[in-house]
């Protein structure tokens, strides 16, 4: 059931009326009926993935809570602080036991599920070159949704084990969490505590207001989805599924409309799911910032993708930093400087590896996280060069030009980023490249010739259209909040905007042959 359907809205409707008609007290077996008919129909043989890395992170995180409450009554009898260090230590054992084997569970199935074609491969080309037998390469099936709750579970673990909030003793709390299904396919990846303290034990009140606004937030996301990005994906699957046939601009061309589709629809799934989740009361963890605005590139970490930034920070990037090699190594004597260069790089370069290798098993994939953080690590090593540069040539990096240009190469080294993103491996990714810059080639958009890619002359320039669309909503954003602004006006003028945007979406959204409601380009992950 994907997002853009009417079979999803219908069931979100039906879902909404039940949740508010039963007394506030059954909200929750409601909710957790939607979560579970909406998983099933998205497949019943996915079912059991997520209910392994349900009750193993569940009953994982309620062994910790148990050893922590021990602990607790065990420091109520020391005497001294050698006895407390002592029995803080044993139950710091123990609870990392317990959360070894949460995380294995959890991670063991990620990893067979999604990457045991890809290792298999590998490992036959390896062994290929030492004359060796072939092992027989097999696909395991892959869950819906895997990356996204298995993130959300690992998080809960940890924060258990790290006492950042105390284990969950209810089971039918932890379900809500982890199969709620506006974040179970495609995020935002959420926090535990976060969600639970917005599912209050007494239920949680009908508000028309909110119900309201998270209509226009899913509508907004419909259109940015079905208007903008599969508008744009018919002339960019056009060039990219034949590349062998283009050269020149017409690929950089798709390439820049790439980058501006992959915005529009993964932001438009987010903007869908979080307005559910607004009508159901409860406000998802917010994933973009007007990425595309950013004048760095980690600025536009920090605006694109965000709940999957923060995860990476918390529980990627400040564990390595302060592990014992990186604390050895910036400890160094010899070279001080070169030991909190590496204390700034190595941990970024490992999260953007694992940034790579999570988003699809496959070079292509690595080799996109390998380039960012190259640019982020080469950002780091050259910011007092950068800083000193733009000092002796005089340039105002106040400036309305500089802020222009910082936006425009960051968007540009997205755009390069891209290819890796979009192609199906290495090989493929380079050819794209060297055809791209093999020339103009400009008999590719000469004339008419820009409007045989799946878009007529029509299509294409509304395609324009909605983009700029799409950047003036943007930039309104930026300085205002668009629903709030809205609610404020009168009634005519606000329902008109309302049904603008719902005819917009039904008469311009992309439909017929080639519509594939199962399309999210973040669906795969």
């Amino acid at each position: 059931m994907s997002y853009q359907s009417a079979s999803f809205m219908i069931f979100t409707a039906v879902s909404l009326l039940l949740f508010y008609v039963v007394p506030r007290h059954k909200q929750k077996y409601v909710l957790l009926s939607a979560n579970i008919l909406f998983y099933c129909f998205s497949g019943l043989k996915y079912l059991p993935f997520i209910a392994v890395t349900l009750l193993a992170t569940f009953f994982a995180g309620k062994a910790m809570g148990a050893v922590y409450e021990k602990e607790k009554e065990l420091l109520k009898l020391c005497q001294t602080p050698a006895e407390k260090k002592e029995v803080r230590a044993g139950c710091k054992k123990k609870a990392r036991g317990i959360l070894i084997i949460g995380l294995a569970v959890s991670i063991a199935l990620l990893v067979v599920c999604k990457y045991t074609g890809f290792i298999l491969t590998n490992v036959n080309s390896l062994m290929s070159r030492f004359g060796l037998g072939e092992i027989t390469v097999f696909k395991m099936i892959l869950p819906l949704g895997i990356s996204f709750y298995t993130f959300m579970a690992i998080s809960y673990v940890l924060d258990i084990y790290w006492k950042r909030y105390s284990a969950e003793k209810s089971l039918l709390n932890y379900a809500l969490f982890l199969t709620y299904f506006p974040h179970v396919v495609q995020g935002p990846i959420d926090r535990y505590n976060k969600i639970k303290a917005q599912m209050p034990e007494e239920g949680i009140s009908f508000d028309s207001v909110a119900v309201s606004k998270g209509a226009q937030l899913a509508l907004w996301g419909l259109f940015k989805k079905l208007v903008i990005a599969d508008r744009l994906g018919i002339f960019v699957n056009e060039i990219y599924g034949n590349y062998t046939e283009y050269e020149g601009l017409i690929i950089i061309i798709a390439t820049v409309l790439y980058s501006v589709q992959i915005y529009a629809d993964f932001s438009g799934c987010i903007d869908i799911v979080s307005g559910v989740s607004e009508m159901f009361g409860i406000k998802l963890a917010k994933n973009f910032d007007h990425p595309y605005f950013s004048k760095t590139m980690p600025e536009f970490w920090r605006r694109w993708h965000i709940s999957l930034g923060e995860w990476f920070k918390d529980y990627i990037f400040y564990p390595v930093s302060v592990s014992k090699l990186v604390k050895k190594v910036k400890k160094n004597p010899k070279s001080k400087k070169a030991g909190e260069m590496f204390a700034s790089c190595f941990p970024a370069f490992v999260v953007w590896v694992i940034t790579g290798i999570w988003h699809g098993a496959s070079w292509g994939f690595v080799a996109w996280g390998m380039f960012h953080a190259a640019l982020i690590i080469s950002g780091t090593v050259f910011a007092d060069f950068n800083s000193a540069l733009n000092s002796r040539l005089r340039i105002d990096t106040e400036s309305f030009s500089w802020k222009l240009w910082q936006m425009t190469r960051t968007f540009i080294l997205c755009c390069i980023g891209r290819v890796f993103f979009i192609t199906n491996g290495l090989s493929e990714a380079f050819a794209i490249f060297a055809r791209a810059f093999s020339g103009l080639h400009f008999e590719y958009i000469a004339e008419d010739a820009l409007y045989d890619y799946g878009l007529d002359k029509d299509n294409f320039f509304f395609a324009l259209f909605t983009i700029f669309v799409l950047w003036a909503v943007d930039m309104l954003q930026e300085r205002m909040k668009i629903r709030e602004a809205l609610e404020k006006q009168n009634i005519i003028f606000r329902w008109t905007v309302i049904f603008l945007g719902i005819f917009a979406v039904i008469i311009f959204g992309i439909y017929g042959p080639g519509f594939d409601q199962s399309s999210f380009i973040y669906e795969q992950f």
